[in-house]
């Protein structure tokens, strides 16, 4: 923000998302601590700087998100076929799912991708006991059985269940 107070919530266009849907985004504070981590090295290697005080010294039309070049990602466009069968276009940014991909590979994290975060949000929402359509909301979901297909179970939260029952 033009105060340099980073945002609770991130909204993304609608060509921004598979779904052509706007979405957004809410950030916990660990996620606002490392972006503010990100704008502190941006910050210290002058990428896209000014000499204003607003948006804590960044470019305000720059992108939050460069590459070791201090450059914008490239974004693309990308065409899906939707559930009513309709071909729909939208833009996305191959480079960052794959630099995410091999973060998560580095880790010992095999098969993961920029969607395996949003399994986790929805599951560790679940496993708290967050309602389902706070949940779907959160995830962007229009219909409640898309937001269930994000969700795992954990074997403590299956005997926690059993418990229950008994």
């Amino acid at each position: 923000m033009p105060t340099g107070k980073i945002k609770e919530e991130i909204y993304l266009r609608a060509s921004l998302c598979k779904r052509r849907k706007p979405r957004s985004i809410w950030l916990s504070k660990l996620a606002k601590q490392m972006i503010q981590e990100w704008v502190d090295y941006r910050k210290s290697h002058n990428w896209a700087t000014t000499f204003n005080n607003t948006y804590q010294g960044l470019n305000p039309l720059s992108k939050l998100v460069l590459n070791n070049r201090a450059r914008s990602y490239s974004m693309k466009r990308k065409t899906r076929i939707n559930q009513a069968g309709e071909q729909v276009d939208y833009q996305a940014c191959d480079v960052l799912e794959l630099m995410i991909r091999n973060i998560y590979q580095r880790c010992g994290l095999k098969g993961c991708s920029s969607h395996t975060g949003r399994r986790s949000y929805g599951s560790n929402m679940n496993a708290q006991g967050i309602e389902l359509n706070a949940i779907q909301r959160a995830l962007g979901h229009s219909e409640p059985s898309m937001s269930l297909e994000y969700i795992d179970i954990s074997e403590t939260q299956l005997c926690q269940a059993a418990q229950l029952a008994l």
